[in-house]
């Protein structure tokens, strides 16, 4: 059987494997004291002094922005590390900026300004998706996610009905196919969503369409879905990760040609070690896929670990911010005035990532500060 028809039929657990090895639940596994101390002690310096709006600023910087994002990112920072009486202290806030997101038309934590017809991929569910992160860290319940397909025309950039479906696929997809693969993905992520549907089993025929169209547009090079002549690799891998992240991996669907998938991640890691264009978004995405298909083959295993390793010791040294953070763009780091970083996000992206290559190195997972040296 080939690569390709043997791995079609895998199914993954719900979430994906790295979920299953270290569920989000936990947070980082025995993190050094220093990475614990500077998680605290930069959040402290983040934190708003007035009760009213938002209880964290995306950097320390009095007049740096901040929204309901960036207090699910200083969240889940503190959640990594499991500063728990920090959280405690903040909950009430924090619950009260994950409310306000709430949007009562679409019953989604998400603005109507971001379903406007056009922008082909721009994000849509993005928000909604982040606060829903923010209950799910605190152990409350978010609002249910909507119901009943009827909803779809609250949403004038979905094909309205399965009579337009084909030359919605058509349009979305006659310029920009990495923008092209997230308006699909995010379309189907909306379907499924307002379906009730929760696993693979479920599909019905419109989103087996959809999902069979996504994966005729998989790249036989890179298996990435997106990924045609001429898109750049690394924005090709970046956006398959979101794809495969908030659809495929939830409803249990298996992927294709991990070992292409694997080459081309790794080929996007540049001589200083980060991948792509050095950001954080980019290396946390590809450690994320690294460490996700790596549990679905052993090929290039030791490979894989080393350049993950080599990743996360270069981010930790050459994006760390002055007074605490992360920068989310590595030329913010190289700004000696970086007042507008985002060090908040960047600090949240930055557990994210060492929570990925504990799932995936047991060395990591029993002694994460001798494997950062």
């Amino acid at each position: 059987m080939s690569e390709r028809g043997s791995n079609s039929a895998m199914t993954v657990p719900y979430g994906g494997f790295v979920e299953r090895v270290m569920p989000l639940a936990d947070g980082l596994h025995d993190p050094p004291t220093w990475l614990c101390d500077r998680v605290t002690t930069y959040i402290e310096s983040v934190t708003a002094s007035t009760a009213s709006g938002e209880p964290f600023r995306e950097g320390q910087h009095q007049e740096t922005m901040s929204g309901v994002e960036t207090t699910v990112w200083a969240l889940a920072a503190l959640h990594h590390v499991r500063a728990d009486a920090v959280v405690t202290g903040m909950r009430d806030r924090i619950l009260v900026s994950l409310n306000a997101a709430f949007n009562a038309e679409l019953e989604l934590y998400e603005p109507t300004k971001n379903q406007e017809p056009g922008g082909v991929g721009r994000w849509r569910l993005h928000n909604d998706a982040v606060v829903r992160l923010g209950f799910e860290l605190l152990g409350k319940q978010a609002r249910g996610f909507p119901h009943g397909l009827e909803r779809l025309q609250l949403f004038p950039w979905v094909p309205q009905g399965e009579r337009s479906l084909d030359g919605w696929l058509e349009q979305v997809w006659s310029d920009d196919t990495r923008a092209a693969a997230k308006e699909t993905f995010q379309y189907l992520w909306l379907y499924t969503g307002l379906a009730g549907i929760q696993t693979f089993r479920q599909l019905d025929s419109t989103s087996r369409r959809v999902l069979a169209f996504l994966e005729s547009r998989r790249d036989a090079g890179s298996g990435f879905i997106g990924m045609e002549c001429g898109t750049d690799l690394g924005w090709a891998m970046r956006g398959h990760r979101n794809l495969a992240l908030n659809l495929l991996w939830p409803l249990g669907i298996g992927e294709p040609w991990l070992t292409r998938m694997i080459d081309a991640t790794l080929a996007c890691q540049r001589s200083d070690d980060l991948f792509h264009d050095g950001g954080m978004c980019a290396n946390m995405d590809a450690v994320h896929l690294l460490a996700e298909y790596g549990h679905r083959t052993s090929y290039r295993q030791r490979g894989v670990r080393d350049a993950v390793r080599r990743c996360v010791r270069a981010v930790v040294d050459r994006l760390a911010a002055t007074g605490g953070g992360y920068h989310f763009e590595l030329s913010d780091a190289a700004e000696s005035d970086s007042s507008n970083s985002r060090t908040t996000n960047g600090l949240a992206f930055v557990m994210f990532t060492l929570r990925y290559l504990q799932a995936m190195d047991p060395e990591a997972r029993d002694d994460l500060g001798r494997v950062l040296i």
